[in-house]
């Protein structure tokens, strides 16, 4: 099987071409019906309070890439192992916790095509909703058992909090730069999914150096991940991809495409961003919007996706033909050329 990919197609047609998620994770389905199971189970206090909340971002969908990743590593030498339904939840509800605290932080009104959970209980419900969530996921990984695990999923809640303080320090157009946006996505996105991906290698019993490749096979895909998902916030609608859009910018988050624009484009553009965080409107957002592409920044951040897809590509080689890793590579591309 060739994965080596061919030459990259423009931004609009990687964006709409490819395997849907659902046919990809079409091996693990089982499992990821028992994670589901299994979240249901842990969240569920019999308070209708609590349980609605907890539920809420659950019960609108999502991903569940987080959960995929621990099952589909932890099948590459064989069969996924015992235990790893129990991790792939705890693994989603880390990530479902840390929306929750982002929404609150981003005063979001959608997510997932539905209210988030500060709009519609409020801060003070989200804040504790999320701090729940949290406790319920480390209490499953030290139940485990396993003396690696614990560690991992500590690690990362305390990344995305880091994220997330770095993303306020580097919230203006003065300082912001690519350093310090890798840095961001780095804490608050990659190195979750590089452990979520270490998770299933060492409930596999796989080798020390395996497990490495696999960190560094979910990090690279983190990367990927947040750069399309924030290149997805300027050139998609609400209605297509189930949240606000142009919130990142005007909520301080100075992504990819506009640090390309703020480096490579003229004053006029600066000006027109500074005018745009002082006043927003949808017409000074429609025009930034069409700079962003005519300048290149959006294939520019898309590019920079396309490599950390490939450093991803190239950590699985190593690792033998099976459904396991087929779904993974297409995993990979499905990541690049996302729509939602």
């Amino acid at each position: 099987m060739n994965h080596s990919g061919s030459a990259l197609p423009t931004s609009t047609e990687r964006l709409n071409m490819g395997k849907g998620l659902k046919e990809i994770l079409e091996v693990i389905e089982p499992h990821l019906a028992l994670v589901e199971q299994e979240i249901q189970e842990r969240i569920h206090t019999g308070v209708p309070l609590i349980d609605t909340s907890a539920a809420h971002l659950f019960l609108a969908g999502g991903k569940r890439i987080r959960a995929s990743l621990v099952v589909l590593t932890s099948g590459l030498r064989g069969a996924p192992p015992e235990g790893i339904i129990r991790l792939a939840a705890a693994a989603e509800i880390v990530h479902a916790a840390s929306l929750i605290h982002d929404d609150i932080i981003d005063q979001s009104i959608l997510r997932r095509g539905s209210p988030t959970v500060p709009h519609q209980w409020g801060n003070k419900v989200a804040v504790l909703t999320g701090d729940f969530l949290y406790s319920i996921a480390l209490t499953i990984a030290l139940e485990d058992g396993d003396p690696a695990i614990f560690p991992l999923m500590v690690a990362g809640t305390k990344d995305m909090v880091m994220g997330e303080l770095f993303q306020i320090a580097y919230s203006t157009l003065e300082s912001a730069t690519q350093e310090t946006y890798l840095a961001i996505v780095k804490h608050k996105t990659a190195q979750f999914m590089g452990s979520c991906a270490r998770i299933g290698g060492i409930k596999a019993g796989l080798a020390k150096k395996e497990i490495d490749l696999l960190y560094d096979f979910g990090l690279n895909i983190g990367f990927a991940f947040q750069i399309v998902d924030d290149t997805l916030d300027i050139i998609r609608d609400t209605n297509e991809i189930g949240k606000d859009t142009a919130n990142d910018f005007k909520d301080g988050k100075i992504t990819l495409p506009f640090i390309f624009l703020i480096e490579r484009g003229d004053k006029r553009d600066i000006d027109l961003l500074k005018q745009y965080l002082h006043e927003p409107s949808i017409e000074r957002w429609e025009f930034i919007r069409a700079r962003l592409k005519e300048t290149g920044g959006i294939e520019y951040a898309l590019e920079a996706a396309r490599g950390y897809i490939d450093r991803a590509r190239a950590g699985l080689e190593p690792f033998p033909y099976s459904m396991y890793s087929t779904a993974l590579y297409d995993l990979l591309e499905f990541i690049i050329k996302r729509n939602y």
